[in-house]
């Protein structure tokens, strides 16, 4: 089923989303990318700055930051709220209408972990662009390096895999061909363990990194086991967007992926049993906002959520002891797998990932300025001039309790104010495409 743009989104006017917060008012609608913001604590990415500031934004970027005049602009009134640079989900999945539904809850950016390569040329455009949109801007890593029969296996999910006598040089090339910004390859034989898949072996793990390189752009891993997780880093990837789920890695394991320099993102949702989730459902902050996809997705219950209670203990392990020893984490969903949803979910991970350990202001930087320095994205992530108006305004500190990002109030794309009115109907279609999944991606 199609849906406009007006559909999707339920276009409504932008006093009506102000008027949520009585904290923050408006002089007049922003247009033209153009706006100030002033009376805001701000996170920049990395530190809260002193004081109260204001936001100067012209033609959708950050143009000044300080005690400033409105210089013929619209004025928003942040009355204290804390401003915090668009979040940036490092493992998403999208479908038809996702990315609108991230940009509702502050994800502006959306780094793919697999999807289909039809949408790159779009979304590359977007993303260059400085006009008012709908959606969060995407990154993607196309189609993923996997083998016939291998992760994902989903019916009539058809794409080029790889066989024993593929040339990786020319498959990577292919890849790059299609629009892929970075390559994704999956190393998991044997997942899940009641289901054995075949994958790639770690010959052509290598060479698959290996291909990237050389052409300069980022391998990261799908891989879940810790032995595999320590060959792939060891190996050259970039990243795994995953943590070991099967074990928590040991004192000389640790030292060995710091060496690498990859990153991690856990991706500590897809393992949390629902309680994110339920959490999500059960908080007035969030649920007004919820598109009918989201909730049916998020409504989702073991069976449809396989795995195992244990399994986030082991997770969450894994990400304290990588972190204590200066691992760079970043933070991702990995939605919709799992019935986690896009945007909203993210909020749950960042709360996971400080149960886990992480300061709240750390955990905002792993969805933040992490995540634009570690998969090169040099235009966002902070709030500095020069960078683009991608930006949330809460009306409590999340530096200080990471719930306190549910009480997000505005959003800013590219500087337009963005409308958070959800769409009235469920794109059933694209949703329960997810149900009955058995393993992560």
């Amino acid at each position: 089923m199609g849906y406009s743009r007006r559909q999707m989104l339920g276009i409504v006017p932008v006093a009506a989303v102000s008027a949520a917060w009585p904290g923050v008012s408006a002089a007049a609608r922003p247009e033209g990318g153009s706006v100030l913001i002033r009376n805001v604590h701000i996170f920049d990415g990395r530190r809260m700055l002193d004081g109260r500031r204001s936001v100067l934004i012209r033609d959708g970027l950050i143009a000044r930051i300080g005690d400033l005049a409105p210089e013929g602009v619209a004025v928003v009134d942040g009355r204290g709220g804390t401003l915090l640079p668009g979040l940036i989900d490092s493992h998403v999945h999208t479908f038809e209408g996702s990315s609108a539904d991230a940009l509702r809850f502050g994800v502006t950016t959306e780094l793919e972990m697999f999807g289909e390569p039809g949408q790159l040329a779009a979304a590359k455009r977007q993303r260059r662009s400085r006009k008012q949109v709908t959606a969060a801007d995407l990154w993607s890593a196309g189609n993923g390096v996997t083998v016939p029969g291998g992760h994902p296996v989903r019916p009539g999910y058809e794409f080029p895999r790889v066989l024993p006598d593929t040339d990786l040089d020319s498959f990577v090339a292919d890849r790059l061909q299609e629009g892929s910004d970075y390559l994704k390859f999956v190393y998991e034989p044997g997942d899940p363990p009641d289901r054995p898949l075949p994958s790639l072996t770690l010959a052509q793990v290598t060479a698959t990194i290996a291909a990237a390189h050389r052409r300069g752009r980022l391998a990261v891993g799908h891989v879940e086991k810790l032995k595999l997780y320590v060959e792939a880093v060891r190996a050259g990837a970039d990243g795994i967007v995953h943590v070991p789920y099967n074990a928590v890695a040991g004192a000389a394991e640790v030292e060995m992926i710091r060496r690498s320099g990859s990153f991690a993102v856990p991706t500590l949702s897809v393992v949390d049993w629902g309680l994110g989730a339920k959490s999500l459902l059960a908080d007035d902050r969030i649920t007004p906002w919820l598109s009918p996809t989201q909730e049916y997705l998020l409504s989702q219950e073991p069976p449809e959520r396989p795995g195992r209670p244990d399994l986030l203990g082991i997770a969450s392990a894994n990400v304290r002891r990588f972190h204590a020893a200066g691992i760079p984490v970043l933070a991702g969903a990995d939605a919709p797998v799992r019935a986690n949803v896009s945007g909203a979910s993210l909020l749950t991970e960042l709360e996971h990932l400080v149960r886990a350990g992480l300061t709240p202001a750390e955990a905002l930087t792993a969805a933040t300025a992490a995540p634009a320095r570690h998969l090169r994205l040099a235009d966002r992530g902070r709030i500095t001039p020069g960078r683009r108006a991608d930006l949330i305004l809460t009306s409590a500190d999340p530096t200080r309790d990471i719930t306190n990002l549910r009480t997000l109030h505005t959003i800013w794309k590219n500087g337009y104010q963005v409308d958070r009115t959800p769409p009235a109907e469920v794109r059933r279609s694209s949703a329960s495409m997810t149900v009955g999944q058995t393993s992560t991606s």
